[in-house]
This record gives C-alpha cells, sequence and structure tokens, in this order.
C-alpha cells in the first residue's frame, strides 16, 4: 500500500454519526461495495468516518464513545477489504470539535469569558488528548491496522479559553498580571499576548499527540486538517506526516487555487479534498447537489497543477454505507487523474511571481484564533493573477525572507493591519536591488508611501464607484480607487469619477533603486473575486508586462487560460489549466461542460533549445519556433487540464 507521500489520488466518506432511533450502524454495509470501490476506482486511498463533531464513534470502540448498536465490525471490514485490494485506509476523527466529549466532560470544555463551558470545543490545554484522542488514535492504529488518520476540527474549531487554568498558566508563563480582568476582545490590555498564547496551547496539543502516537506506531500516519495551510500560515511545528484541507464546496475552483499554492510553500507531503457536492447553494438554498464529474476534474487540476495530491469528498448515508450511485461517477476523474499524475504530482513550481500571504497580518485580524478571517483579499488577487496569465505562488514571511531574489514579482496585497518591520524593510530591498513589487489596496499603498515620493488621495473612497481605463483603451468600474500622485511615475490605469474622464492616475510604476514598485490604491482583489472583469484582468497584464518577464507566457488564447511551470525529475513541465466556468456564481450549482480554451500561443524560455515539447497526456510531439532563447508553440485546442513536457 502506498504511503500518503506517494498518493495522487484519494476519496473520502464521512457522515458525522450520531444516534437516532431505529439507525443500526452498518445494516446496508456490503463488502462488495467496499470492492467495488477498490477495483473500480483504484484508489491511493480511502478515508472514512470514525468520529465526527457529534464525537459519536463510527465503529465498536472499546472507550466510551461507541455509537449505540451495530450490524457487525464496520471498520473490521473495510479493514480487510481495503488490505487484500493494497488500498490504504485513514479515518476521519473529528479532534478538538467534540460535543459529546464536552457533554460529558463540560471540566474538559474552554470556558468563554463568563465561565461557561463549551458545548462543543474541548481544551487544548486539558486532558481531552489523554483521555480520548490518543488512546482513540492507538486503537485505531493498533487493533484495526489502519494506515493513518485525518484529524477535522482543528486549528479552525480551537478558540479562546478563560478557563481558570488557562489563565493562571498564561499568567505564570509570561510573567503578565490580569489582575482579573480577562482580555476578550481586541484593543483590550494583554488580548494579543493571550491570543497567541492560546495558539501556542493548540501548536503543544498536536506536538503532543502527534509524538505520543508515533512512540508506539510510528508507521501510522497524521494530519491535523488545515494545520499550517492558508488557515494557520506559519511554520511547520509538529511532526505530522502530511498537510491537508477540504476547501469550500462553493467557489471550489477559485479556493483551491489559493489553498493549493498557500500548502505548496511548507514544501511538505500535501493534499486538498473537494466536496463533490454544493451545500446550501444560491437564492433557493439546496443542499447536497451533487456536481459534475467535469466540474470535479477542473477543481482536481487547480490542485494537481501546483504538486499536490487530490481527494473527492462524498458522504456516507446514515448507517455507514457508501454512495455507490455517486462513487461510480468518480471513475471518469479517478482516470483523468492518473493520466496526468507523472507529469505534476510532487513537482515544484519554478519561480516567477509570487503573493504574499501575510502571517503578521493575518494573526491580528483573525476573529478565532486561525480561520479565513479576510482572506477575500488574497483569494481574488490569486483568481486575477492567474486569470491574467502570470504563473502566480504564494509565501509567507516564513518562506518568502531571505529568497525575495528568486522572484521576478512580489504581490503584497490589502492589509488590514501591516507587516512587521523586518519584513518590509527586506521588500524594500528586493526592489532598491532590481526587484519589482506589486502593491494592492490604499492601506498597502499607504504602507509604503512613506517610504516614496508619492501621495496618495486621502479622501474617504468607501463605495465610491469609480470608472477605470488601462492606457486610455476600454473602461471599467474600479471601486474605492485612491488616485497616486508621483512625479516620476508612469501611469498605466486612470481613473475618474466620470467615463469620459479618466484623468487621474490609479495604477502607476515608480522606479526605486534599480528596480521597481507598482501601486494600485484600490483592493482590486477582493474586487475581482466578488464581481470579475476583464478590465482588471487587463490592468494586471498592462502592469506585469512593465514589471518583470515570467517563464512561460500567453502570448495569446481565446478564453480563461492558467499557466505555470512544474520541476519534477529534473524535467520541466508547463502547467496549463482551463480557468473557464461559473466557479463563483450563486446561479449556478453545477457544470457539465466547461467551454475549451482555443487558439494558444505560448512562449517559453528555456537555457537551450528543446529536443521536443510533447503534449501530455496525450503524448503528441508539437511543432515549436524557437527564437532569442524561447520556444513559441501553439495548441489549437485545450479541454480542462493538459501539460507540456519540455525534453532536453
Amino acid at each position: 500500500m502506498k504511503r500518503r507521500s506517494e498518493s495522487a489520488f484519494g476519496l473520502h466518506f464521512d457522515f458525522h454519526a450520531s444516534p437516532a432511533p431505529g439507525l443500526v450502524v452498518g445494516a446496508t454495509l456490503r463488502e462488495e461495495d467496499i470492492r467495488e470501490i477498490c477495483t473500480l476506482i483504484r484508489p491511493d486511498f480511502i478515508q472514512i468516518d470514525c468520529k465526527g463533531h457529534p464525537g459519536w464513534a463510527s465503529y465498536p470502540t472499546k472507550l466510551e464513545n461507541a455509537m449505540p448498536e451495530f450490524a457487525f465490525d464496520t471498520l473490521a471490514l473495510w479493514r480487510k477489504v481495503t488490505r487484500e485490494e493494497g488500498v490504504a485506509l485513514y479515518l476521519h476523527y473529528s479532534g478538538v470539535i467534540d460535543r459529546r466529549f464536552c457533554a460529558h466532560h463540560p471540566e474538559e470544555a474552554v470556558r468563554d469569558a463568563q465561565g461557561n463551558p463549551s458545548d462543543s470545543v474541548a481544551r487544548t490545554a486539558g486532558h481531552y488528548a489523554d483521555m480520548l484522542l490518543i488512546p482513540q488514535l492507538k486503537e485505531l492504529a493498533g487493533k484495526y491496522g489502519a494506515d493513518g488518520v485525518w484529524v477535522d476540527g482543528e486549528c479552525w474549531g480551537t478558540c479562546l479559553d478563560y478557563h481558570p487554568d488557562t489563565v493562571a498558566a498564561f499568567e505564570k508563563e509570561t510573567g503578565i498580571s490580569l489582575d482579573g480582568s480577562l482580555p476578550v476582545k481586541p484593543g483590550d490590555p494583554f488580548f494579543e499576548e493571550y491570543r497567541e498564547f492560546c495558539r501556542e496551547l493548540f501548536r503543544r496539543y498536536v506536538r503532543y499527540y502527534v509524538d505520543e502516537v508515533h512512540r508506539e506506531y510510528p508507521d501510522f500516519q497524521i494530519a491535523s486538517n488545515w494545520a499550517y495551510t492558508d488557515h494557520m500560515p506559519e511554520p511547520v511545528s509538529s511532526n505530522v506526516d502530511f498537510l491537508s484541507g477540504d476547501f469550500n464546496p462553493g467557489n471550489s475552483f477559485n479556493v483551491a487555487r489559493y489553498a493549493g499554492r498557500a500548502i505548496a510553500q511548507q514544501n511538505r507531503t500535501w493534499d486538498l479534498m473537494a466536496w463533490n457536492f454544493r451545500s446550501s447553494h444560491g437564492p433557493l438554498r439546496l443542499s447536497g447537489v451533487p456536481k459534475h464529474p467535469v466540474q470535479i476534474m477542473q477543481e482536481a487540476a487547480a490542485v494537481l497543477s501546483v504538486g499536490g495530491g487530490f481527494q473527492n469528498y462524498i458522504t456516507q448515508y446514515r448507517d455507514g454505507s457508501p454512495r455507490m450511485e455517486q462513487i461510480r461517477r468518480m471513475k471518469p476523474v479517478a482516470d483523468f487523474v492518473r493520466a496526468r499524475e507523472p507529469f505534476c504530482f510532487r513537482g515544484k513550481s519554478e519561480h516567477n511571481a509570487v503573493i504574499l500571504l501575510s502571517t503578521h497580518d493575518r494573526a491580528l485580524e483573525h476573529g478565532n484564533l486561525w480561520g479565513r478571517t479576510g482572506y477575500e483579499r488574497t483569494v481574488g488577487l490569486t483568481s486575477l493573477l492567474c486569470d491574467a496569465g502570470q504563473p502566480v505562488e504564494i509565501a509567507c514571511e516564513h518562506t518568502l525572507r531571505g529568497r525575495c531574489s528568486d522572484y521576478g514579482l512580489i504581490a503584497v496585497p490589502e492589509l488590514k493591519y501591516g507587516l512587521d518591520n523586518e519584513m518590509k524593510a527586506e521588500l524594500l530591498s528586493y526592489a532598491e536591488n532590481g526587484g519589482s513589487l506589486l502593491l494592492t489596496g490604499p492601506f498597502t499603498c499607504r504602507l509604503f508611501g512613506d517610504c516614496l515620493p508619492v501621495e496618495i488621495d486621502a479622501a474617504d473612497r468607501t463605495d465610491a464607484q469609480r470608472w477605470l481605463t488601462v492606457d486610455h483603451d476600454f473602461t471599467g468600474i474600479l471601486k474605492d480607487a485612491h488616485e497616486i500622485t508621483a512625479r516620476d511615475a508612469e501611469v498605466v490605469g486612470w481613473i475618474g469619477d466620470a467615463e469620459r474622464d479618466c484623468s487621474l492616475p490609479g495604477a502607476v510604476i515608480l522606479p526605486y533603486g534599480r528596480g521597481k514598485i507598482a501601486m494600485i490604491a484600490a483592493d482590486i482583489g477582493t474586487q475581482y473575486g466578488a464581481c470579475a472583469q476583464y478590465i482588471h484582468r487587463d490592468l494586471i497584464r498592462a502592469l506585469a508586462g512593465r514589471l518583470y518577464s515570467p517563464s512561460v507566457k500567453i502570448i495569446g488564447a481565446l478564453g480563461m487560460l492558467e499557466v505555470g511551470i512544474l520541476v519534477k525529475d529534473g524535467k520541466r513541465f508547463v502547467q496549463l489549466v482551463n480557468a473557464n466556468g461559473s466557479h463563483a456564481s450563486q446561479e449556478t450549482a453545477t457544470e457539465d461542460f466547461i467551454p475549451p480554451v482555443l487558439d494558444i500561443t505560448l512562449s517559453v524560455k528555456a537555457e537551450k533549445k528543446p529536443s521536443s515539447l510533447i503534449l501530455q497526456p496525450e503524448g503528441r510531439a508539437l511543432e515549436f519556433d524557437w527564437k532569442d532563447g524561447a520556444a513559441t508553440v501553439r495548441i489549437p485546442r485545450m479541454d480542462l487540464y493538459e501539460i507540456v513536457e519540455i525534453a532536453e
């Protein structure tokens, strides 16, 4: 059976078991269904329910939380069949979020500032790990021989804890006396210190349970859902075996390409999970609408094209049996992944442009300890750069520091609170020494403006709709746009309060030492994510074209095309992803047809003339022209996701 590091494709099933009248777990579970999943779909792994957020174990555990009634030992059957078929078996296990445990052990639940225990969130500094989590994971590893666990409800579920023991530990470790006045909101004395202390309690909790389980079962593979990803954008600080998360069931393609780039920076084994359905979608609030396989393939492409593994989530029936009618529809998705796996899986992105996802800024903005508060700015800017044909990565301070010069362009999205002084100085030094910065949003532009000979309109532009033109061509809308005045600036985007009078500088490029700094004093990322406009793509193309020259460039294409280059086994592979479709639309739940991208012309830089360019997975040699260190190649049609292998 493959390890997670070798696993490009998996299936995830869960049902968050909880008692119901007449419910017998396993009542309709059949061995032949499990075997069909293994033989028809041939996933590298299957991940099934074990314990969900309600806290009830969906297998006959020897611990206290087993469901009331089982037809037989369902987990033993899953393990038997998957072992016989050579498919790895992982368990979905809800960690910090456990309603049953909190109900039975309220003293082990986090407390709010009034002293009330949570009905669902366990204390990471309490005894939950020793009382239930660790013994249960050891049971799964030992008695059942499971390959690993995907621990759900973790960093995004934990929260501030005002339990007296936590408060006392904070005062002892930090030397800060709260004098009975609890820091409960931003602005309260010591609030950020207390919040960071609670974050550290979670980090210790993960380190502790992972190490304790590994001590007895070193081959048991563990992930804490969304830890060390865009939810928790910080260095990996525990011995987890892989990183993973499940991206949004709505607007999945855009979130996938953002989350995939954010997790790829960690240089660890990773995968992302797509939900095969949309929930509470659109004006009708439709629930559980199954996506078409074509949609899921496109979401898989967003993950595979940046080097990750892909898994798809299909719910189980309430008795734990699989939804075979939906699972059988995954066969073309499995074939799609397998055909492309050799040309992308575990590849590393060739550096071109990068977006800074600031750990410092996000830590201050989060409403909880971790999460996605304010992520729309970076998601939108990621989509915008991708849709504008820019090969782009995402990096946090810990992966960007000391490596700025690796990139031809560094983009900083609109920030809420700012950057630490060290990161700001390094970015300015990068530009001064020949690099190119792209700053978006009024706050971010003003943050750097104090170091530049530039003035940014100080008027309150909130909700102001202004006209935008790029190089005095077509016009569109850029809300909340501030004019930028600088003596030596090149103006690329012009704004105005009337379409016929776009005469104010709204997007400029300033010389800075041997480099350049571009500024757009409007949160164009959030705006593009909420309501995409072609004029925004035109603006980014115009700015990027003046700032740097990427290693792969779209000369022309009819349709939305995302590009990048992965390096794998010493070879370079140009990743081409069809970005067409109604990803963010609330009026479109499912799509069975993604319009192809037509008439593609690419320019690919290389140190020497390639011996051939091969379109994969088709294996077809492409004709190309070679001039000035770049190959120009034409592809008449691209349906969803294809790869150009550059053969030396």
